[in-house]
């Protein structure tokens, strides 16, 4: 039948009974066929087609007049119509993104030179036999049919039913078939075998690996074969595969076919550099079937081909070899993206199928519940015993980046395959627990685990499967577990903690910290010497003024009798343990800085303390506050960057009976809101330890030299310079002013500006903190921020500035990214902040009702994806716009935010009891973390939001200080700013009571393409069925 159509001038459309009646009713629908043919075993089993007539091959009168018929080949006299080249030949329906099939309309053109393809590069002659393998619907059986048939050779056509391991081995052997096309995921499921007459293999319909081929190609011709069904099956094919030569590249292009790797602006890129595969030629499809959009969509103008000619955008990956041939490189759309890293599923599974225990793998990223995603790797075993997790986890991690471990590992006995000899991800089981939710810690590591989530989280219970981000942690406090880990004894990355996000699997991948297999190699002094500037230094240098006493200040309350001696003792270890505090700065003639750190020793401890008497006063804050203030404007006059005084150290002390106050002034060069994290429980530690400081501190990993070097590197890469398109059009839109005038650096100084602190109490800030981030699998910064953007929009419109939703700000983040596996900085004490600026526009939510309604959550959804639009959460910006001096230029000429914001993560407030505070936190008398400058200094905006997280004994607290330049802005301006900020976050808890609102975005399910409105539209209909 399939013969026949094609000879009499139509096109078939192969339908494969063995599909869901829903589908073969779809593909019915879709391709409204002018004839349907089948035979009497199916035509029961299919369902009625809307007016389409049915011809039943094997019943009577149809046999008989079919055997009337003469054998000859039709001619174009007894057609309707002259048959083409370019007349369709075949549809064959492909999986859609969204789940609907789409029908691919293939015509004769490239039929020729695909079968002389097949001659030359598989050497089928008229004795070649061979195997059906595929489905009909499924177009390597135009291949398998195509081969055969048109060479003179034999198609071996098996008996019905699966086609796989031992039973595959028989007909191959049964039927003497000397080529196959075997689907390398079928191809790992077939015992070793005594195959005499198999001489030809051709792989393809996904990547082939270097252990197939050294099993398999010794003995035989080995073809590794690739092409859409967009372009006449096949495309390119390697030249016989050797073993033992790496991952089998997928070849050349076959007789007239183009194939192309380009960039996203349509650019060739150079050998060895990933592009997107495009082909062109005689062999490309019309397009899709009744779907013009998807066809325009896939099927582009060939920009360096004649007018008029067409390529088709794969989606595939690949790469030019420097022998001339394509490595294939995955899908572009098989990217899966966690926790802001983007992985390739296939290069995970090329090292789990190296493991010598290992025959099969395949990695996925499962959601067996909301907002829990996790990769899980499905291997198949040589003896079918699964190695150890561990030795798995150490196994990949030995070859790829952390965040690329699968969190679990399930054994299956072969991988599920689809009728097509593919594999059925459908089918992969769900990781299995030997316990239900709410068990008991089964090992060491998950108990040290769940206490320090209680701890660093200020919680009384963790469930072993519940998610660090959705229990509240962030980025910041997700560096303070590391710490606390390794203090535990158990070695852990931030990137781990972002992977694996419960107790359950991140006891998974924790090593003992001792083994230190996971520490960055680090000498032991590169971190003395020449300190290259950094993005925020270079951006606090072009600000301008003096920088003397710019600074960070904590109040710390600590025990009775700390000791002068061992006090020195314990901040003379810190200083010699962190270069940065020992950090000197020079300014140049020139305008520039020069920055040293010098050997540890170099700053005297006893230089850097004072000890002042308090026991007189009474213990409350009232006598103690004026005391305080003055001691902070001592130390603050104290500093001396240009001499390496960084930090200043004052305890008062209340008495051997009486808990005392330390109060730590450091220069802001050298501390940031997650050094002090790091800074507070070193000393502590270092104190507990004696006056002779010999309890070691825990290691630091990447030195802040090491780091700003790595940055200059950074800043020229290819990955850096790509972003430079999506800087220029943050700052390239209109910010109508905030107040009367532009900033003035002359004018609008520390010294002229005002601050105002709001704070949200607890029952308001829970669930800013957890629920409304779970709903809406986002993080806390993302609530956060659509609040602001809401807010700043509808003050701006209340007060006569326009109709515009967008609001230009600059993001401040704690800059820790760490973009390459070799570096932790989870340890390192420094300045880090970056600063970059984002356009966030919450839509026309703005003129909504969102106080009440649901419109807020649309804001969320939007102001969301524009911030995953930023890789690295910004780190790029800094790196053009100040040390790259190509690109500096570029970038400076933006326009500047008026308007910053900076969430300094969550900060531990004075614990113990209301009557008697813990020791070594911060103090009342005190704001947890606060700010000191020259009165001189250039304010750097207009408004600036400072915003952290205070736990206490009534749960956390969102603490927010508004800055602002008075010359600008009056205080009830800045009032109503601050209160309809507030207003916005309750509208956003709120949200978390309705059922139609929350949901995902596009950027949480990037395994299809889906618009935020397809989205919705599917959610709803889950939510009302």
């Amino acid at each position: 039948a399939l013969l026949a159509v094609l000879k009499a001038g139509a096109a078939y459309l192969p339908v494969d009974p063995e599909y869901p009646a829903e589908r073969i009713a779809y593909m019915l629908r879709d391709a409204s066929p002018a004839l349907l043919l089948t035979v009497s075993d199916c035509a029961d089993q299919l369902p009625e087609p809307d007016g389409t007539p049915r011809l039943v091959l094997d019943t009577e009168p149809i046999t008989g007049r079919l055997d009337r018929y003469e054998a000859g080949d039709l001619q174009d006299v007894e057609r309707t119509a002259p048959l083409r080249v370019d007349h369709p030949a075949y549809v064959i329906y492909t999986s859609g993104s969204t789940g609907r099939p789409k029908g691919v309309v293939v015509t004769h053109r490239g039929l020729p030179s695909f079968a002389a393809a097949e001659r030359s590069r598989f050497f089928v002659a008229p004795r070649s036999r061979v195997l059906q393998c595929a489905s009909s619907s499924f177009d390597a059986a135009v291949l398998e049919v195509c081969m055969a048939l048109v060479h003179g050779g034999a198609l071996v056509v098996p008996p019905p039913g699966p086609l796989a391991g031992e039973d595959l081995v028989e007909v191959l052997r049964g039927y003497q078939v000397t080529h196959a096309l075997i689907p390398p995921a079928a191809l790992a499921g077939i015992p070793p075998a005594d195959l005499p007459e198999f001489h030809t293999l051709v792989v393809g319909g996904e990547a082939c690996s270097a252990e197939l081929v050294a099993q398999w190609a010794p003995g035989r011709r080995m073809v590794n074969a690739y092409g859409p069904t967009e372009s006449t099956v096949m495309a390119t094919t390697s030249t016989p595969l050797v073993p033992g030569a790496g991952a089998p590249p997928i070849g050349r292009p076959v007789r007239n076919t183009t194939v192309l790797v380009l960039d996203e602006a349509l650019r060739p890129v150079p050998p060895g550099v990933v592009g997107e595969l495009y082909i062109a030629g005689a062999g490309l499809a019309r397009g899709y079937l009744g779907r013009p959009g998807l066809t325009a969509d896939r099927f582009v103008a060939h920009p360096y081909g004649a007018p008029g000619q067409r390529m088709y955008r794969t989606g595939d990956l690949a790469k030019w070899r420097a022998d001339g041939n394509l490595e294939y490189a995955g899908r572009a759309d098989d990217q899966v993206k966690l926790r802001g890293f983007r992985i390739e599923p296939g290069e995970i599974e090329a090292v789990l199928t190296r493991h010598p225990d290992v025959s099969g793998a395949v990695v996925v990223v499962r959601e067996d519940q909301p907002g829990r995603r996790y990769l899980v790797g499905y291997v198949v075993c040589a003896d079918g015993t699964l190695p150890e997790t561990s030795a798995l986890g150490k196994h990949v991690g030995a070859a790829l980046p952390d965040y690329m471990v699968p969190s679990v590992f399930v054994r299956l006995d072969r991988l599920p395959l689809t009728a097509n000899g593919k594999l059925d991800t459908s089918a992969l089981p769900a990781p299995r627990r030997s316990d239900g939710p709410g068990r008991a810690p089964a090992t060491r590591r998950e108990e040290i685990l769940r206490g320090l989530f209680q701890q660093v989280l200020g919680l009384d219970e963790v469930g072993l499967d519940e998610s660090f981000f959705e229990l509240g942690g962030d980025s910041i406090v997700s560096i303070q577990l590391v710490s606390a880990a390794r203090k535990a004894g158990l070695a852990l990355t931030p990137r781990d903690v972002f992977r694996h996000n419960t107790v359950e699997t991140l006891a998974a991948v924790a090593t003992e910290a001792a083994g230190a297999d996971r520490e960055p190699a680090r000498t032991r002094h590169d971190g003395v010497g020449r300190l290259a500037t950094t993005p925020i230094i270079e951006w606090q240098r072009e600000r301008g003024g003096p920088v003397e006493r710019f600074s960070q200040v904590m109040l710390l309350r600590v025990p009775p009798r700390l000791g002068l001696d061992r006090l020195t003792a314990a901040l003379q270890q810190v200083l010699d343990h962190h270069d940065a505090l020992r950090m000197r700065w020079t300014p140049g003639a020139d305008g520039d800085w020069a920055l040293h750190v010098p050997e540890p020793g170099s700053v005297d401890a006893r230089q850097v303390v004072t000890r002042v008497d308090i026991s007189h006063l009474e213990p409350d804050d009232d006598a103690l506050r004026p005391v305080y203030e003055a001691q902070r404007e001592e130390a603050l006059a104290g500093l001396r960057p240009a001499e390496g005084r960084m930090m200043r150290a004052v305890w008062l002390d209340a008495g051997d009976d009486r808990p005392g106050r330390l109060l730590l002034v450091l220069h802001h060069f050298v501390v940031d809101g997650v050094s002090w994290r790091i800074l507070v429980p070193d000393l502590m530690a270092a104190w507990q330890s004696g006056s002779d400081g010999s309890a070691p501190l825990e290691p630091v990993g990447t030195s802040l030299r090491c780091w700003s070097e790595r940055l200059h590197t950074e800043a020229r890469s290819a990955e850096r310079l790509a972003e430079l398109p999506l800087w220029q059009e943050m700052t390239r839109g209109p910010d109508r002013l905030l107040g009367s005038r532009p900033l003035d650096p002359a004018r609008d100084t520390t010294a002229t500006a005002r601050s105002l602190t709001r704070v949200l109490e607890p029952e308001q800030t829970e669930p800013l903190l957890t629920t409304v981030p779970a709903v809406f699998h986002a993080t806390v910064n993302d609530a956060l921020l659509t609040a602001l953007a809401l807010a700043v929009a509808d003050w701006r419109r209340r007060g006569g500035g326009g109709e515009d939703t967008a609001v230009l700000l600059d993001l401040e983040g704690h800059g820790r990214e760490e973009f390459a596996p070799d570096i932790d900085l989870s340890r390192t004490v420094g300045w880090f902040t970056t600063v970059f600026p984002v356009r966030l526009d919450p839509g026309r939510a703005v003129e909504g009702d969102w106080r009440t309604g649901s419109t807020a959550g649309e804001a969320l959804k939007r102001v969301k994806e524009q911030l995953r639009r930023l890789p690295d959460n910004g780190l790029g910006y800094g790196l053009l716009r100040r040390l790259n001096p190509e690109t500096a230029p570029v970038l400076a000429a933006g326009r500047t935010p008026q308007i910053s914001f900076n969430y300094l993560g969550r900060f531990a407030a004075p614990a113990g009891t209301e009557t008697s505070p813990a020791e070594w936190t911060a103090d009342s008398l005190g704001d947890v973390l606060t700010a000191g400058s020259d009165a001189d200094l250039p304010l750097a905006h207009a408004v600036e939001l400072n915003v952290l997280t205070q736990d206490g004994p009534h749960g956390p607290r969102l603490v927010a200080t508004w800055s602002w330049a008075d010359g600008l802005l009056s205080e009830p301006r800045v009032r109503d700013l601050a209160e309809t900020w507030f207003t916005a976050l309750d509208a956003l808890s709120a949200l978390v009571l309705r059922t139609d609102t929350g949901g995902w975005t596009p950027s949480d399910l990037s395994l299809v393409s889906l618009s935020q409105a397809e989205i919705d539209l599917l959610e709803s209909d889950w939510r009302n069925p």
